[in-house]
């Protein structure tokens, strides 16, 4: 199991360094996962890939919602200026996700937005929506952060076995989240978090319960698509 003790990029002592102690474990089992391996090294059969970025379109169009409550929840200008800025960045990758893979699965826009819901995400979304509906913005932004933290995490790790070659399948994601651009994301939430948060036990407690179950989301959504999950009973 790969330890991330020394990789992870949280400033020791913070409170975002206490949420990843926290749930380490979770986020470590997650680089050992079938589906992030085979994602890693190529060997990932196409029916999951498909399967993964269809439910991932899904849960972006919730995401973007969850980022212009953030706007809303905050009273710093600059904050709200963020938040807009996360919730229409979203908007555009989800866009641009719909277009090219709609060519590349040779699905139409519309058959792409009626994908279904799977299981997990329905839950892992309707997790970040009640948090929106009931939480402050500190429980806003850590509702948010595993999703933005950990794919950096694993984007980097990626490209630290080296560099994809060209003609590798899922090279083009493998760079997207491996960017810096994309771990600047996570960063300036850790910095906000950190900044904004009330010292007290009683709300770590609750971002923590927040995070944690953020993070084991993390995990159900590589074995969602790994297993091609399915509601059932199937009933129409």
């Amino acid at each position: 199991m790969l330890d991330l003790s020394k990789r992870v990029g949280a400033e020791p002592g913070t409170l975002c360094d206490r949420l990843f102690q926290n749930s380490r474990s979770i986020w470590e089992r997650q680089f050992d996962h079938p589906f992030v391996e085979a994602l890693g090294n190529g060997s990932l059969p196409r029916e999951n890939f498909e399967f993964y970025i269809l439910q991932d379109a899904r849960f972006l169009e919730q995401l973007t919602k969850i980022f212009a409550a953030g706007a809303i929840a905050s009273d710093e200008p600059a904050v709200m200026e963020k938040m807009c800025q996360l919730a229409l960045d979203t908007i555009r990758v989800e866009r641009e996700l719909h277009e090219t893979f709609a060519r590349e699965f040779g699905l139409t826009i519309a058959q792409m937005e009626a994908t279904p819901l799977a299981p997990t995400n329905y839950a892992y979304t309707r997790h970040l929506l009640s948090v929106v509906n009931n939480g402050t913005l500190p429980e806003i932004i850590t509702a948010t952060l595993p999703c933005a933290w950990i794919y950096a995490e694993i984007g980097k790790h990626f490209v630290s076995l080296g560099d994809p070659p060209a003609d590798h399948p899922y090279r083009n994601w493998i760079q997207t989240y491996a960017d810096p651009s994309f771990e600047e994301v996570g960063t300036w939430l850790r910095t906000t978090l950190n900044r904004i948060t009330p010292e007290d036990e009683k709300t770590f407690r609750r971002l923590d319960e927040i995070f944690t179950i953020s993070s084991r989301y993390e995990w159900m959504f590589w074995e969602m698509a790994w297993t091609l999950e399915a509601w059932k009973p199937q009933i129409s």
